[in-house]
């Protein structure tokens, strides 16, 4: 009897259910005014609005970035390794070729060196800090690269970590030149042969940085993986640092000769002066 009677119930109460729930909808909308509010709508669209904003530049900038960076950087997971191996062995093979003129430059200074041989015995120690300095800062530009922290295309932010590098560049030469000073006189080596080997550690030091910041920018500029930045930086600094240092140790012989011939001159100047005067 009770299912059969119930939409009797429901009709004659029919008006008060309608009635209590536009009265409940009502509460319920001013309640979500009151907690919204239209000062919040306002705020959430323009969070939104600027979320937007923000990702669609996101998706630009990658854009930009796939396109700057595209066919530049060896895939690994290929199963390729033929093609992977002759790009590695052909840019292996120039710089081996290259790596051989320090040998010319060594011919060309035997004299220089069977004279002073500290100089022959801290080669190795000074071609090493120029190839580490050069591709510790060689690695940073190519992880910025590839990061994308690093644009190429800003000739102001190119040129500001260029001249960053420069200052990093002399303040670590100044600090490997006081160990290696202190390396070679520990050696039991002349002070000149330290001052020769100090003074040419301070440039190649120097040098390296700069180009291991600015060779990926190069490479990359010129369409080439930036990656072979850091194995080029050793060649490089490998042959500059041998010519840069049967350059300087010369002039800082030469000087100090000069320095002693002066000073010994003065000496003897001094006591025939003296002589004279007795």
């Amino acid at each position: 009897m009770l299912p059969l009677l119930w939409p009797c119930v429901v009709a004659l109460h029919q008006p008060h259910i309608l009635s209590t729930h536009r009265t409940i909808s009502s509460r319920s909308r001013t309640a979500l005014r009151r907690s919204v509010g239209p000062a919040l709508s306002l705020s959430e669209d323009a969070g939104l609005a600027a979320e937007n904003a923000r990702l669609r530049q996101q998706v630009v900038d990658l854009e930009q970035q796939i396109e700057r960076t595209e066919g530049l950087c060896e895939v690994l997971d290929t199963g390729d390794w033929a093609s992977s191996l002759q790009s590695r062995a052909s840019w292996l093979l120039g710089l081996l070729v290259a790596q051989s003129c320090s040998s010319f430059i060594l011919a060309d200074n035997e004299q220089l060196l069977t004279s002073h041989p500290t100089v022959i015995f801290f080669m190795t120690m000074l071609v090493g800090a120029g190839g580490n300095a050069g591709n510790q800062a060689s690695v940073r530009l190519i992880r910025g690269l590839a990061t994308g922290e690093v644009n190429p295309e800003s000739g102001e932010q190119t040129r500001r970590i260029l001249l960053n590098e420069a200052r990093v560049g002399g303040t670590l030469a100044l600090i490997l030149v006081v160990a290696g000073f202190i390396r070679v006189v520990a050696f039991q080596a002349p002070l000149v042969d330290a001052a020769a080997v100090s003074a040419s550690l301070f440039l190649i030091v120097s040098i390296s940085v700069v180009l291991g910041t600015g060779l990926p920018l190069l490479l990359n500029r010129l369409r080439v993986d930036a990656a072979h930045a850091s194995t080029s930086i050793q060649v490089i600094m490998d042959v500059l640092g041998v010519l840069i240092t049967c350059t300087v140790a010369p002039m800082v012989f030469q000087l100090a000769l000069t320095s002693t011939a002066t000073g010994g001159a003065s000496m003897q100047l001094a006591a025939t002066s003296l002589g004279v005067g007795l």
